[in-house]
């Protein structure tokens, strides 16, 4: 048997294989590595460290937020002298009353010192006049150029202590008050001294009675 070796040429082509271009490989061996950190970024952020601990961190509260404000604002007022009707009536002394003291409350009045050993009182205007009783309109108790440092107090209680007197002129003083019979009044002379004064009588003319203490202050 004869073999014809020149007929044998192997088996038949198969189909025709593509070749792609290497630029393509290359851009896929980018875009699947970046893929890849992209999803895992967007999983870890819901849950990522940080911003559960910036959550779960508890909000200030007002309170302790204020508070550094508050001690500044504190230490500040501290710091600064505080404006005070009679300055200290904690030391204060009795130098007069308590006493009844008469003026003629007839239409103009009578101007009342407080600040002599025993009050003056006079029919005409004085230099030093702490208060004005008169009864022009009707009976009337008027501070000399309108100073606010006349305070009312209740008509019923105890007397007050100078320190209070001074702290009624602190927190209400006004400079007139229509008064009758039982009426309470402290007063700030013009030289710092409290007076307390309480009506006895008031009438429309003639004589006017106040019951009288007044201390001086430290200061005075």
């Amino acid at each position: 048997m004869s073999v014809d070796n020149g007929s044998f040429t192997g088996p038949p082509p198969g189909p025709q294989q593509s070749h792609q271009p290497r630029w393509a490989w290359w851009v896929v061996g980018i875009v699947i590595p970046l893929v890849g950190i992209i999803v895992t970024v967007m999983a870890s952020r819901p849950g990522s460290s940080d911003d559960n601990s910036a959550q779960s961190a508890p909000p200030q509260s007002s309170a302790a937020a204020g508070s550094t404000e508050k001690g500044q604002s504190d230490k500040d007022q501290s710091g600064q002298a505080q404006p005070s009707t009679t300055k200290s009536a904690e030391g204060a002394r009795a130098v007069f009353g308590p006493k009844d003291v008469d003026a003629d409350t007839t239409n103009a009045g009578s101007y009342i010192d407080l600040d002599t050993p025993q009050p003056v009182v006079s029919p005409t205007k004085i230099n030093g006049g702490d208060i004005i009783f008169s009864a022009s309109v009707e009976p009337n108790l008027f501070v000399p150029e309108s100073a606010s440092n006349l305070a009312p107090l209740p008509r019923s209680g105890p007397a007050p202590t100078a320190a209070e007197c001074a702290d009624s002129v602190d927190r209400n003083g006004t400079y007139t008050a229509n008064v009758k019979r039982g009426d309470r009044f402290c007063l700030l002379t013009g030289e710092g001294r409290v007076a307390y004064l309480r009506v006895v009588t008031a009438p429309s003319t003639g004589t006017g009675k106040l019951n009288i203490t007044v201390w001086n202050t430290p200061d005075a």
